[in-house]
């Protein structure tokens, strides 16, 4: 929007900066007014990665905006999970024009992936998370060709559906190492879903490696994996990471102590019967007697399964990932 001015920093902007406390502060303000299960926004800081800064007519800081860039060799972990050229910015953006300021600091961020001499094939994306209900950034964000791909959303303690029974012959337990095999492949099966909607590409090596994630998790007593098992075969798990498996999500909400759940699964035949919900179930009991105070997991947006069941569990949307593919998609 006119009236702005952006720039690239390569020098980390003063601690004691009263200009860059301002923004961060209206940025708290406005986050707590729109979700209180936001955490506070972090002052912005330079370690290896460049800021963007957008600045008003009197030079102060409207926006800021770390850039990050990721590249995944074959055969990495993180390479399963996304393309594998991957730029990421991480906004914060405030004052009296909040839309105007992300517009252009988002122009200034296509400028910068225009200048770039190479690493913008079709195997690559540009990425950012904004917070689900901060509606003020939905039409900058279209603007410049990003979509809506992943939600991260959040259930707190008690909340979702009342204690489920499983159906009639399905048993649902703790998974431990014996039952390795099955856990392993029933994440495989949810890989293969998910590879639909774009999120996930399963490379030669991910059997394996989930194989290793799956070992670790069950040589863990109490495994967090809750298995479902019809007559002995197994149809469906619930995977939770509890808080101190999960410390990674814990300064994306402000509630405490959280926990993640990686996977629910069940599988084709047997969706619809009440299996997810009962696993969910037990899930969250569990949770809710170990006192975590807030559930997050992700599921991708046009998933026509995870949002409304994860909904009817008692999750919603807290962040919202957009992405342009390729990066320079961007406009």
């Amino acid at each position: 929007m006119s009236g702005y001015v952006a720039r690239v920093r390569h020098d980390d902007p003063p601690g004691d900066s009263a200009e860059f406390d301002l923004l961060v502060g209206s940025v708290a303000r406005r986050w707590a007014e729109i979700d209180p299960l936001l955490p506070e926004p972090s002052h912005p800081r330079l370690s290896t990665y460049p800021l963007l800064t957008v600045s008003d007519e009197s030079a102060r800081p409207v926006a800021t905006g770390t850039m990050r860039y990721a590249w995944y060799q074959p055969g990495e972990v993180g390479r399963t999970w996304g393309v594998p050229d991957q730029h990421w910015l991480t906004p914060i953006v405030g004052g009296p024009d909040p839309e105007g300021a992300l517009d252009s600091l988002l122009t200034s961020w296509r400028d910068q992936m225009d200048d770039l001499p190479s690493g913008t094939g079709s195997e690559s994306a540009a990425l950012l998370t904004w917070p689900a209900r901060d509606v003020c950034g939905v039409r900058p964000l279209q603007r410049h060709g990003l979509q809506p791909f992943t939600v991260l959303a959040a259930r707190q303690r008690r909340r979702g559906v009342p204690p489920s029974l499983p159906p009639r012959d399905v048993t649902i337990r703790l998974a431990d190492m014996q039952d390795l095999a099955a856990v392993v492949g029933l994440v495989m099966e949810e890989h293969r879903y998910e590879e639909h909607f774009g999120g996930v590409f399963i490379q030669p090596e991910t059997a394996e490696q989930t194989r290793r994630v799956v070992a670790r998790a069950l040589s863990r007593p109490p495994s967090w994996i809750w298995m479902a098992e019809r007559r002995g075969r197994p149809v469906g798990l619930v995977w939770v990471s509890p808080p101190e498996r999960a410390r990674w999500v814990a300064p994306l909400v402000n509630a405490g102590p959280a926990a993640y759940i990686g996977y629910g699964v069940v599988t084709e035949q047997e969706r619809g019967a009440g299996i997810g919900t009962a696993l969910v179930s037990q899930a969250h009991h569990a949770m809710d007697s170990y006192g975590i105070a807030v559930t997050l997991l992700n599921y991708a947006m046009m998933n026509p399964v995870s949002g409304p069941f994860w909904n009817r569990m008692g999750y919603r949307p807290l962040w919202t990932t957009w992405e342009a593919r390729p990066v320079l998609a961007l406009r």
